[in-house]
């Protein structure tokens, strides 16, 4: 954490250091929100038919977001982006007070998910849910140079690390068409 920890309003502690470049405001946010998709849209082709809102929520209303959600993530305490469709509308939330390459992956993996519902409704394995999320983040990261936070990803555990390993392997082997088609005829 280090030796300065900002305290925010919902009672998170955030070092110095994330402090620095971490996204409040919601025009930020927006202007960030857009520039992913763009990227991820460009990028991927990962376009949605139905579009969602974005907005950033502080850590209690990720909490009861999470408790209220269809599939609940793990850890609702340590959450920081979801994905939520309720009827027609979808909406994607982050937690605010993000470094600012963190809320980039963060908005690339909840689009992932949210084109997942459009395009994969019957996809229940988390490690091609989760890997597919991270690999499009991922994919967005390599897109702006983030070089640094790629190699980071690759090193996580659970569903979210192996998936990615997973999603990559594919994508040297069948590009990333394969990769969306690979999602896409998995349940």
């Amino acid at each position: 954490m280090g030796r300065a920890p900002i305290r925010l309003p919902d009672e998170r502690l955030i070092c110095a250091r994330c402090h620095q470049t971490a996204v409040y405001d919601h025009d930020q946010a927006r202007a960030l929100f857009e520039r992913v998709i763009s990227v991820v849209t460009r990028q991927l082709g990962l376009h949605l038919n139905v579009g969602a809102d974005f907005t950033l929520a502080d850590a209690m209303h990720m909490r009861r977001l999470a408790e209220t959600s269809a599939h609940p993530p793990g850890d609702p305490s340590r959450l920081i982006g979801l994905f939520v469709r309720k009827g027609m509308a979808r909406v994607m939330y982050a937690l605010s007070g993000l470094p600012q390459i963190l809320l980039i992956q963060t908005v690339a993996h909840e689009w992932a998910h949210a084109w997942q519902g459009e395009n994969c409704p019957l996809l229940q394995d988390p490690l091609v849910t989760e890997g597919f999320a991270e690999w499009v983040a991922y994919k967005t990261l390599e897109a702006m140079g983030a070089t640094k936070t790629m190699a980071q990803m690759t090193r996580q555990n659970g569903p979210y690390g192996e998936g990615l390993r997973k999603m990559i392997a594919l994508e040297r082997d069948t590009g990333v068409p394969g990769v969306l088609a690979f999602c896409q005829r998995s349940e």
